[in-house]
């Protein structure tokens, strides 16, 4: 019998009647319906809740686990966010605290954290397709999806979809919003955060109007070459500019240069010292003076002594004109107004020994190659052009060149960015977190027309910076408003008299008030309510260390008595703290016998000697600030505050919260106002 004849019987015996055809569509029909049913009764979800259910069996409390075990796919869904999570119907044992020793996933119980898992789910931080159940899906990017799961060291950027301020747990969150502000990033690239408020560069690169005062034109050239082999710690970008464009911009920054009011000014003719011993003197006067609370300077090891608020000095004398030196520590802000640094009424003495010494940290190697021909109009007209293409005014104030309009890419949802959108390089692995950690390490490996600048900047930095980046997310700007958390405060200017003096001395490039101001030095907030008419006038006048260990102190200002009682008077009225009551503690409470039991308490029950200096002679605690001459120094109610809870007149210190029952308090209150500046081993 041939196949064709074959086939044909075939067919006439499954649909060669009516009732036959019925009866074989039936079957197929069945066969059909039951696939689906069979295939998800071996999906990989099923999978896994079998293995949960071997891994519990034998455990001693199985029984209750069991118990709480669910099957079939669990959903939570959040419509606020437009979120569908399923990841439960696998991570079964997320809120299983008693399988803390489980490692193996997907049963690993998640570690404690501040939020409902119930309430917020995993894509919400972790990202990945929530409605998928099979681990490709959920897990990694797809032809129809491109959010794969958030490789766990950018995880802290979820948390910045929602948190505006600073966290305790997102220590890579912080720094990288940190370096977006400080690195000059927010000059060209707009960020607006998820609250509305756009990151705002706090860098204050300096004014380039004056700039043929400040220095010469071959400073420039080498400086614009490569900013970090004048200053390791310079956070200007390289350019990567060849000799000719670096020698183009040179020479229109010289060219548009004008005079300051600075340099209108009159300038006394003190002799320059000369010798070792003046700069021995001058080296002790910059030490002194606390210049290092804001400057680093190169040690003989080659390592950065100094703070970082302001530029490096290492090789400052290769750099500046003497005569532009002396006025600009006469008076800073005639050179460039919006400086963060305190005019500090130095005398004449003062300024010739300062600037001798700054002259003198010299690098000749800097210049060794900065060879120029002489500027002409035509390498005037290409530095301008260069100046314009490249950006430079978003950061620096230059005559005759405005500020670029949208001269970068807006940043504020660069965490959503469609990867069809993105280009990658070759060998790059193509997700979103590899794509943005390689354009800030290497821009120009993207293509060596690209204008972006290469950042000295470290892998850790890199990251930090990635994970700030990947916090600018869709989901992060359609959040709903009870879900964002911020702290922003409203500008705050402090004023009258005492205000302009404030300004003056630039108190807030330092210290915080209501909210505003740096984080270098202690919060004036409710200092009115802290200290003592009397030790605020001593400690304007000379002021000194309250931290023995703190290398940063407050310099000296050469301020007038009447210019200290001015500013000590508006900082004992305006920056009180609310509800206190100076009457609040009893004189006759804070007797000898009470000062007794405090200083038993003290010394023995809470060991407080472990991290402050009561007494100079046998105390070696150096965490706190010193307490030698404290009832000098602050008000008996802000002691007895501060010791029932720290924490409330200053959230984040790291002083513990002791517990102190009232009596308590008041005990150690009595006993810490007897502690004299005028005893001996104290200090105000």
């Amino acid at each position: 019998m041939s196949l064709k004849n074959q086939f044909g019987g075939v067919a006439r015996f499954f649909v060669g009647t009516a009732p036959r055809r019925f009866a074989s569509i039936s079957v197929l029909l069945a066969v059909v319906s039951s696939i689906a049913p069979t295939k998800d009764l071996f999906s990989q979800w099923r999978h896994y809740q079998r293995l949960y259910v071997q891994l519990i069996r034998n455990r001693p409390d199985a029984a209750r686990l069991k118990q709480r075990f669910e099957t079939g796919v669990h959903q939570i869904w959040i419509p606020e966010q437009h979120v569908v999570d399923r990841c439960s119907t696998c991570h079964v044992a997320l809120q299983e605290a008693s399988l803390s020793d489980v490692r193996k996933q997907p049963f690993r119980p998640h570690p404690p954290m501040p939020h409902s898992l119930t309430e917020f789910g995993c894509v919400v931080c972790h990202h990945g397709q929530g409605a998928a159940t099979t681990v490709q899906e959920a897990h990694y990017s797809t032809k129809a999806w491109e959010q794969p799961i958030l490789p766990s060291r950018y995880l802290e950027s979820s948390c910045g979809q929602c948190h505006m301020d600073v966290l305790k747990g997102t220590p890579r969150l912080n720094q990288g919003r940190n370096l977006l502000a400080r690195y000059g990033c927010a000059h060209c690239h707009a960020i607006t955060q998820p609250d509305g408020t756009v990151i705002v560069p706090v860098d204050e690169p300096p004014s380039l109007e004056h700039v043929a005062e400040k220095t010469t034109r071959e400073w420039i050239f080498a400086w614009v070459k490569n900013p970090q082999a004048y200053a390791t710690s310079a956070t200007m970008p390289n350019y990567r500019f060849s000799d000719q464009e670096a020698a183009d911009i040179a020479s229109f920054l010289v060219a548009q240069s004008t005079a300051s009011e600075n340099s209108r000014k009159e300038l006394k003719n003190v002799a320059p010292p000369s010798g070792d011993e003046a700069l021995l003197t001058g080296k002790s006067l910059y030490g002194t003076l606390f210049c290092s609370s804001c400057h680093a300077i190169q040690n003989a090891a080659g390592n950065l002594v100094g703070g970082d608020l302001a530029p490096e000095l290492t090789r400052v004398g290769s750099k500046v004109n003497p005569e532009w030196l002396r006025r600009w520590l006469q008076a800073p802000q005639g050179y460039d107004p919006k400086t963060r640094m305190p005019r500090y009424r130095y005398d004449e003495k003062q300024v010739a020994l300062l600037s001798s010494f700054l002259l003198s940290k010299k690098d000749d190697d800097f210049l060794a190659n900065a060879h120029l021909p002489e500027s002409d109009a035509q390498s005037v007209a290409r530095g301008k052009k260069l100046v314009a293409d490249y950006g430079c005014t978003a950061c620096h104030r230059v005559n005759g060149v405005n500020p670029p309009e949208s001269f970068a890419p807006d940043l504020s949802r660069i965490g959503s960015k469609p990867l069809f959108q993105v280009g990658f390089i070759r060998g790059m692995p193509e997700t979103l977190p590899d794509y943005i950690a390689g354009k800030i390490h290497d821009p120009r490996a993207f293509g060596p027309a690209l204008k972006m600048p290469t950042f000295s900047l470290t892998d850790v930095q890199v990251e930090s910076l990635t994970t700030a980046l990947l916090a600018q997310t869709d989901r992060a700007v359609t959040m709903p408003p009870e879900l964002v958390r911020t702290t922003a405060h409203a500008k705050y200017h402090p004023g009258g008299d005492a205000g302009r003096l404030m300004e003056d001395l630039r108190c807030q490039s330092c210290h915080t008030i209501n909210g505003n101001g740096g984080d270098m030095a202690p919060d004036l907030t409710l200092e009115g309510s802290a200290v003592q008419r009397q030790w605020l006038l001593d400690f304007m006048n000379n002021p000194n260390t309250l931290r023995p260990m703190l290398i940063r102190r407050m310099p000296k200002f050469n301020l007038s008595d009447a210019e200290i009682k001015s500013l000590s008077d508006y900082m004992l009225s305006a920056y009180q703290a609310s509800g206190f009551d100076s009457q609040a503690l009893e004189a006759s409470a804070l007797n000898a016998d009470a000062a007794a039991r405090g200083k038993q308490l003290f010394y023995t029950k809470y060991a407080c000697q472990s991290c402050h200096i009561a007494d100079g002679k046998t105390d070696k605690g150096y965490v706190g600030p010193t307490l030698a001459g404290v009832g000098d120094r602050l008000t008996p109610v802000w002691i007895y505050k501060w010791l029932k809870n720290p924490n409330a007149l200053s959230p984040g210190t790291v002083m513990p919260n002791p517990n102190l029952p009232d009596g308590e308090a008041r005990d150690m209150t009595a006993f810490l106002i007897t502690l004299k500046a005028h005893q001996k081993g104290g200090t105000k």
